[in-house]
């Protein structure tokens, strides 16, 4: 056997080694979590990156450094999850309840909210009732309102099983008014998903016009279609940041044929028009138990008015 031939063999060997320890890291992945603090307000500082969807106008990603505004209370503090997928998700209500309760002590949050996608198929309904259940039996204990929308993958549950499975309020198609810890006052309101065949969106309920609205939809490419007003924030999922990033760069076609993924736009904080939006990487991982470079994600996020 010549040079060629162990050259081969090493190069093959390296290939399989490499293929073998990425697929470990991706079993690895979905079993940690990482809790997000993210300040969100009208002037955050855009970055020079701007992404142009298909109509010509412009999305920016904005600065994050989790730090607010140099120790200013915030006007609305919320602690936001999203993309339970009760079926793939590892990390237990009991270590959401432990954030919030650590959280709730270092300063008051005024509203917990889940993102939607409370399971990826029906037949585990119960499971992930019972574990939302669980944080909101921690809300009613710390005196705070747990806000909900559904995800796509929620569509055949019903909404009176799910408010009373959950526990929590579903705001879709309608507002509930908010008070921060600050005296501050916002329009809560959210929509509902029509799942991913024959789509179609929801425009976001009508607000008072002299309020700041917090909006809530689990698709992000919601921002595309509120309606005539735009909100003045925006919670969504959905995308579980990509959740399988691979080697070199590569990432893997959105099997959802939306606008944001398409571009590229899978997580994190961003300024569209007037809006400012956060995409959270979620909880569960969907129909495979695997993760790659999108650590699952609790966020308490800060929001300033001007």
């Amino acid at each position: 056997m010549g040079p060629l031939f162990w050259t081969v063999l090493c190069i093959s060997g390296a290939v399989l080694a490499a293929v073998m320890i990425y697929g470990i890291l991706c079993l690895i992945e979905p079993h940690r979590h990482e809790l997000t603090h993210i300040s969100l307000s009208a002037d955050n500082g855009k970055t020079s990156d701007k992404i142009l969807l298909r109509d010509g106008s412009g999305i920016y990603k904005i600065s994050q450094d989790g730090k607010g505004k140099d120790g200013v209370p915030s006007d609305l503090r919320i602690f936001f999850f999203s993309d339970l997928h009760i079926e793939t998700c590892f990390i237990s209500a009991a270590k959401i309840i432990r954030h919030i309760e650590e959280e709730h002590k270092l300063s008051p949050i005024d509203a917990v909210i889940f993102g939607g996608d409370i399971i990826t198929w029906p037949r585990y309904k119960s499971k992930g009732f019972a574990f939302l259940k669980e944080i909101s039996s921690c809300c009613q204990r710390l005196g705070i309102p747990f806000y909900a929308v559904t995800g796509n993958h929620d569509t055949e549950l019903e909404d009176p099983d799910v408010t009373a499975g959950c526990g929590f309020t579903l705001l879709e198609g309608r507002y509930e008014l908010i008070k921060g810890s600050s005296g501050k006052e916002f329009a809560l309101c959210g929509v509902d998903d029509s799942g991913r065949e024959e789509r179609e969106w929801y425009e976001m309920p009508g607000c008072p016009e002299d309020l700041p609205v917090v909006f809530i939809a689990h698709d992000p490419d919601s921002i595309l279609h509120t309606g005539e007003r735009m909100p003045d924030f925006i919670l969504s999922g959905h995308t579980h940041g990509g959740q399988l990033k691979l080697p070199f760069g590569l990432r893997i076609s959105p099997r959802h044929k939306n606008e944001l993924p398409s571009a590229g736009i899978l997580a994190g904080a961003y300024l569209y028009k007037d809006s400012v939006f956060f995409i959270s990487r979620g909880l569960g991982c969907g129909y495979l138990p695997i993760r790659f470079g999108s650590v699952p994600e609790l966020s308490v996020i800060d929001i300033f008015i001007r």
